[in-house]
């Protein structure tokens, strides 16, 4: 088998990273998680954002426990762990 060149080219990705299609499914997949924990009220808070162009701009979707009484049942149950799973779907 020979030797394959490729040619990256950085704005494609990056453009790809940031379309609404990626953007809606990674939306999707968090809001799953941030159900499966209970939500804010339960003590828990989603976000969504691009990082910086430093050299990547990849989006990041966050759900944490902001609550004091989800940091604890987080940190004694695994919550926000055992919830990842709910983003298959």
């Amino acid at each position: 088998m020979g030797n394959v060149d490729i040619e990256w080219n950085p704005q494609a990705l990056y453009e790809l990273r940031s379309s609404p299609e990626v953007v809606a499914d990674l939306t999707r997949r968090t809001a799953a998680v941030f159900n499966a924990v209970g939500g804010a009220s339960a003590g828990y808070s989603m976000s969504s954002m691009q990082g910086a162009r430093k050299p990547q701009g990849r989006w990041r979707e966050t759900v944490a426990a902001t609550g004091t009484k989800a940091k604890r049942d987080n940190a004694k149950n695994n919550t926000l762990l055992l919830a990842t799973g709910a983003a298959r779907g």
